[in-house]
C-alpha cells in the first residue's frame, strides 16, 4: 500500500503518468476515468502517509466532484475516510454519512454477489478501526 518514496514525488509521478495517458486517450470518458483510477491511488497514497486533512480533504472533494470509477472505488474511499477518522475525529458525521451511503447501495446488490460481501467486509473493517480509536457514528 504504501510505496516507497516519499508521498509528494509518488503523487508527482502518479499525476505526470496521468497526463500522458489523457494525452493519449480517445474520449472524455476515458480521461476522466483515468482521472479517477489516479486519484483512488493518490488517496490511498495520501492515508498510508497519513496526509492532513488539507491533503486529504482536497483529494476527497475531488474525488467527489469526479465521481467514482466503480462501486468498488467508492468502497474504498468511504473506507479510507472512516479509517482515517482518528486524524480527524471532527469530520466523524461526513465519514459515517458516506459509509452508511455506500452500505445502502451494497445493500441493493444481491446476497449472493461476490460485491456485496467483500464491500461490507471492508465496511465492518472500516468501522473496527475507528471503533479502537474510540470513534463511533455521531447520534
Amino acid at each position: 500500500m504504501k510505496a516507497k518514496v516519499p508521498y509528494a514525488e509518488h503523487k508527482r509521478a502518479l499525476l505526470e503518468q496521468a497526463e500522458e495517458l489523457m494525452r493519449e486517450a480517445k474520449s472524455p470518458a476515458e480521461r476522466r476515468h483515468i482521472q479517477r483510477i489516479t486519484l483512488q491511488e493518490i488517496i490511498t497514497e495520501a492515508y498510508a502517509s497519513t496526509a492532513g486533512w488539507d491533503e486529504f480533504g482536497a483529494l476527497l472533494r475531488r474525488i467527489q466532484r469526479l465521481g467514482y470509477a466503480d462501486m468498488t472505488h467508492r468502497v474504498h474511499v468511504a473506507c479510507l475516510f472512516v479509517q482515517s477518522l482518528p486524524r480527524f475525529p471532527e469530520r466523524a458525521r461526513q465519514a459515517f454519512a458516506m459509509l452508511e451511503e455506500v452500505e445502502g447501495m451494497l445493500k441493493r446488490i444481491r446476497k449472493s454477489h461476490y460485491l456485496r460481501g467483500e464491500g461490507m467486509q471492508g465496511i465492518a473493517h472500516a468501522r473496527a478501526v475507528a471503533a479502537e480509536a474510540g470513534i463511533t457514528p455521531p447520534g
